[in-house]
């Protein structure tokens, strides 16, 4: 090898050799797993109680919201700022009424639906009360449900939920609405 070269392969080499290493970068966050410990029905309830016992203490805002032909008069209930609770009231005239109420915890995540419907069966001249109760975990999976059609337990459909989810959405719009 020619004694000129030599020095200069070393000089290159040289900074490569003597960096310290760059640690590598941080890994990715896990994938957002499953809760080992689902909300309960049990604690869903307590936690809406809870709201119900200090509702009276914060700020309170009506509203309305209209989707075709139904209308509907609703309260949303502040803590400091954060959506608690939406109470709903929803006139279908001769279709039926219902009432509905959103719970959602300290960040404004919904974690209980609780609604009661009276509905026209259609044809028979008779009235049918659906209740609908379904428990949400933080990252909007639903883990736990009750559905009866006049005492008689039921599925929930999905559309069910995505439409209680849905609706949500549209409350929170109008609640923003002056």
């Amino acid at each position: 090898m020619n004694r000129a070269v030599l020095p200069l392969i070393v000089l290159l080499l040289a900074p490569g050799c003597s960096r310290e290493l760059t640690p590598a970068p941080a890994p990715a966050p896990p994938p957002a797993t499953l809760s080992a410990n689902p909300m309960t029905p049990e604690e869903a309830r307590r936690r809406a109680q809870d709201i119900e016992s200090r509702r009276a203490q914060w700020r309170s805002a009506p509203g309305r919201l209209q989707a075709s032909d139904a209308s509907s008069q609703f309260v949303a209930v502040y803590d400091a700022g954060v959506l608690r609770m939406i109470e709903e009231r929803s006139e279908l005239g001769d279709y039926g009424s219902g009432t509905a109420r959103y719970y959602l915890d300290t960040t404004g995540t919904l974690f209980l639906y609780d609604a009661r419907e009276e509905r026209g069966v259609t044809g028979a001249g008779a009235r049918e009360i659906t209740e609908l109760s379904m428990v949400f975990e933080s990252d909007g999976r639903m883990v736990g449900s009750r559905k009866t059609v006049d005492g008689r337990v039921q599925p929930v459909r999905t559309e069910e939920i995505d439409a209680a989810v849905g609706h949500l959405k549209a409350l929170r719009q109008a609640a923003r609405a002056p």
